[in-house]
C-alpha cells in the first residue's frame, strides 16, 4: 500500500515536470473548456500557461475580428438600403415628367426636359436612354443647368440670348457672344478688377548684370546708378553666354522670358529704368554654382499689349457670374454644388 502511494506520488510529481523552455506544466482549472482544447496540442490533457494564454490572445482577436466583420455587414446593409430607398425616390420623380427637376433664375427645367434630351443625345455607351441611371441623369441635368445658367448671365449683360430655346439653339447663342464681343467684354471687366493683368500681356525689355559675389553686384549696380550706361558696365563685369554682350537678356511678355519665377516677380515689382536689388540664384554657369543678378526693366512696350495673349477670360468672368446665382435641385436628384458648378447625388448615410 505505501509503495503504491509513492508511486501515484510520482506520477503526479511528473505531471508537474518542466518543459523545455522553462515553463511549468501544469493542469489548468477554471479554464473556457475550448481555450484548454486550444492550447492542449497533443491531447494529453497538460497544457502550459503560456499556451494558455497564446490561446487566450487568439481567442480575443478572432472574437475583434468577428465583431469588425459583423459591424462592416450591419453598415453594408444599411447602406443597401439607404440605395433602394433613393433609387426608388429616384425613380417615382422621372415618372412625373411635369415635376421640376431644378430651378433657377429666370427659369426652370422639367424632369422630362431632361429625358427628351438623353434620348435625343444619349450619353457614350448609354444602355437606355429612356431609363437612365441617376449619375446619368444628374450629369446632363448639370449640363442643361449649366447652359441656361450661362445664358441667362449673358443676357443680363446685355448679351441677348433666349433660355427658352432648345438647348442647340440656346448654346449657338452663347458660344457666338463667347467668341466675339463678349470676351472683349470680358478682357476690359479682368483689367479693371485686377490692372496687373495688362502688365502680364505687355512685353518687357530687360537686361541684366550677372556676377559671382554680392560685392561686385553692388558695385556695378551703383555705377549704373552713378549714370554709367547700363551696356557699358555688362560688358565689363557680366559673366558669359547669360546675357548679350550688353546685359540685354530679351522683349517678351514675363513670364515667356524664361528667367524663373523669383526673377519673374522681381521684374513684375520694376518701373521702366529701374533695377532691382541684387538676387542671388543657382546656376551652373558661375564656377561657385551660384549668380547675383540685378534686373534693369529697360522699356515696357504697351505699344504691343495683347490680353488675348493670356486669355481667354469669357469663361473666368462668366462663371464667377453663374457661381453667383441660387439653383434648386429637387431633393432626390441631390443638390446644387456652388463650388463646380455642378449636381451633387445625394449622400448616403
Amino acid at each position: 500500500m505505501i509503495r503504491r502511494a509513492v508511486l501515484l506520488a510520482a506520477l503526479v510529481l511528473a505531471s508537474f515536470a518542466c518543459s523545455d523552455d522553462g515553463n511549468v506544466v501544469t493542469i489548468e482549472t477554471g479554464l473556457d473548456p475550448e481555450i484548454v482544447e486550444a492550447a492542449d496540442t497533443d491531447d494529453d490533457g497538460v497544457v502550459s500557461r503560456d499556451a494558455v494564454e497564446a490561446a487566450e490572445r487568439e481567442a480575443q482577436l478572432e472574437a475583434e475580428r468577428a465583431s469588425e466583420e459583423a459591424q462592416l455587414e450591419a453598415e453594408r446593409a444599411e447602406r443597401d438600403a439607404a440605395r433602394a430607398v433613393q433609387e426608388a425616390a429616384y425613380r417615382a420623380l422621372l415618372s412625373d415628367s411635369a415635376a421640376v427637376a431644378a430651378s433657377f433664375p429666370g427659369g426652370q427645367v422639367l424632369v422630362g426636359d431632361v429625358l427628351a434630351n438623353l434620348v435625343d443625345s444619349p450619353v457614350t455607351l448609354m444602355d437606355d436612354p429612356e431609363n437612365p441611371t441617376q449619375e446619368e441623369y444628374a450629369s446632363r441635368l448639370t449640363s442643361m443647368i449649366q447652359l441656361r445658367l450661362a445664358g441667362a448671365a449673358l443676357d443680363a449683360l446685355g448679351f441677348g440670348v433666349d433660355i427658352t430655346l432648345s438647348d442647340a439653339e440656346i448654346n449657338g447663342q452663347v458660344q457666338a457672344h463667347l467668341e466675339g464681343p463678349f470676351e472683349e467684354f470680358a478682357q476690359q471687366r479682368a483689367v479693371e478688377e485686377d490692372p496687373s493683368i495688362e502688365r502680364l500681356a505687355t512685353p518687357h525689355c530687360v537686361s541684366a548684370l550677372t556676377l559671382t559675389t554680392e560685392i561686385d553686384a553692388f558695385a556695378a549696380s551703383e555705377r549704373v546708378q552713378a549714370g554709367e550706361p547700363f551696356g557699358d558696365v555688362a560688358a565689363a563685369v557680366n559673366l558669359p553666354d547669360l546675357t548679350e554682350a550688353d546685359g540685354v537678356i530679351a522683349c517678351a511678355r514675363p513670364f515667356d522670358l524664361g528667367i524663373g519665377q523669383e526673377l519673374t516677380l522681381a521684374l513684375l515689382a520694376l518701373a521702366p529704368g529701374e533695377l532691382s536689388e541684387p538676387l542671388l540664384l543657382p546656376s551652373a554657369a558661375s564656377p561657385t554654382g551660384e549668380i547675383w543678378v540685378v534686373l534693369h526693366l529697360d522699356e515696357l512696350r504697351t505699344d504691343a499689349t495683347d490680353l488675348s495673349s493670356i486669355g481667354p477670360f469669357a469663361g473666368h468672368v462668366l462663371t464667377e457670374i453663374m457661381s453667383s446665382y441660387e439653383v434648386e435641385v429637387a431633393p432626390e436628384l441631390g443638390n446644387w454644388n456652388v463650388g463646380n458648378l455642378r449636381v451633387a447625388m445625394p449622400l448616403l448615410p
